[in-house]
């Protein structure tokens, strides 16, 4: 029952559903590099994924415990509510970071290196919300790293690299304008509280057109991997038109103070795997 119970914990604190939009990311950048599939190697990395992002949202939940617990959408979450100590915080912290280097390492030995880029990165980016709004894109330049990380590790080779960085560019977008939207339901939160936030900043047209721009800028470069990684494959362009539909069904929600709108985010990753092996398909 203690096991079940600080299991349900853990997995409450971290948003276990917020890893869905973020594991086909990395999967995409595996795929796209792989030359060979391993069945060891996919576990390993939805275990490394799985810690790296445990290893993010306990940074950002504890680093924002107390700005939290001056919001009414936040108040309530583990950390401020009291429902999370902070000796169960460092044990399910530890795990996390053994799972992460543990994998990593069995992974691509290479890549142990490169391990602490992420967790670096994940650890800045609790701090930036209060002294700039260009906060929302460190955030996407931080999961950027998932499809640069998946394909270094399919072959543990920086050769040809370059074919993931379009999906890199998308992500940095994607979530900058996702992220964005997201803010709007706690912009009287910030702005009494000094956070800082696109939203807070300039409002919330202001705000809603810079995130509609973000998705433009993520489509075309998702256009880019489709010419240049795909020879411009009809199956291609639909799964960008079905991206595309989906960022504006995000912006027509928020639009009307519609805040339920994440589980639309959270189908986009699937659609850029899928683009990433449509070629295998046609």
């Amino acid at each position: 029952m203690f096991v079940i119970k600080n299991t349900r914990l853990a997995f409450d604190l971290v948003s276990i559903s917020h890893t869905l939009f973020v594991l086909p990311l990395v999967f995409s950048g595996f795929f796209v590099g792989i030359k060979e599939v391993d069945i060891l190697n996919i576990f390993l990395i939805i275990l490394a994924t799985l810690g790296a992002r445990n290893i993010g949202f306990i940074f950002n939940r504890w680093i924002d415990r107390k700005i939290d617990s001056k919001n009414p959408r936040t108040s309530k979450r583990e950390i401020p509510s009291g429902k999370v100590g902070k000796k169960f915080l460092v044990i399910f912290f530890l795990i996390s970071i053994i799972i992460f280097f543990l994998s990593t390492w069995f992974l691509c030995k290479k890549a142990i290196f490169l391990a602490p880029i992420p967790i670096v990165l994940f650890f800045i980016y609790p701090f930036l919300k209060r002294y700039t709004f260009l906060c929302h894109y460190f955030l996407g330049f931080s999961l950027a790293l998932a499809p640069l990380a998946g394909f270094f590790v399919s072959n543990c080779s920086y050769e040809d690299f370059f074919i993931a960085i379009p999906i890199s560019i998308f992500t940095i977008f994607w979530i900058g304008g996702f992220d964005i939207l997201y803010a709007l339901q706690d912009i009287e939160s910030d702005i009494a509280n000094d956070v800082y936030s696109v939203p807070s900043i300039f409002g919330k047209k202001i705000a809603v057109i810079i995130s509609s721009l973000s998705f433009f800028l993520a489509v075309l470069s998702l256009i880019y991997f489709n010419l240049i990684q795909l020879n411009g494959s009809l199956f291609g362009y639909f799964l960008i038109l079905i991206v595309l539909i989906n960022f504006m069904v995000q912006i027509i929600y928020v639009s009307r103070d519609n805040y339920d709108f994440f589980k639309y985010n959270s189908y986009v990753g699937f659609l850029i795997l899928f683009l990433a092996i449509s070629d295998i398909f046609t």
